[in-house]
């Protein structure tokens, strides 16, 4: 099942204005949603801001559930044929504390429903070890207009 069941013109559009969007930038975040079969995103380097996990040099869980929410939601959004989403619904699971440099999340989508999207996002070290992962659905508003400019937010 495809992750993203949107041409790769189009999955580029949503991909390069979510990229510029203020928030992501300010959290270091980057989106790659060039494979339809899995959503990307990373912190490609980690800032001290980023860090403080456990009184540690960890990756503070706060920025993980940031990019969960991110992740699940966009997996949401995309498969919500353009209407807003909002994620109603996360369990987290902290395997270990990511250390090191680099973040690397995949979210995945589970299943779609009528309102419902179901997914999975995992977070990984800079060695591919699995470090968190979640489960989380987004929910489909059809009570407001589709959006033409791929941004949830504003």
């Amino acid at each position: 099942m495809k992750t993203i069941d949107l041409p790769e013109e189009e999955r580029k559009k949503i991909q390069d204005k979510w990229n510029s969007h203020i928030s992501l930038k300010a959290m270091g975040v980057r989106l790659d949603l060039s494979d339809p079969d899995v959503l990307k995103c990373y912190i490609d380097s980690i800032n001290e801001y980023h860090r403080g996990g456990m009184g540690t040099n960890a990756v503070n869980g706060a920025i993980l559930s940031a990019i969960f929410d991110l992740t699940i939601g966009l997996v949401g959004f995309v498969n919500s044929d353009k209407h807003k989403t909002g994620t109603i619904q996360m369990n987290i699971s902290f395997i270990k504390p990511l250390k090191g440099n680099k973040v690397i999340a995949e979210g995945k989508l589970l299943k779609k429903g009528k309102s419902l999207v179901f997914a999975r996002s995992e977070i990984f070290d800079e060695n591919n070890e699995l470090c968190a992962y979640a489960d989380g659905i987004s929910s489909i508003d059809f009570n407001k207009p589709q959006i033409d400019n791929y941004m949830v937010i504003e």
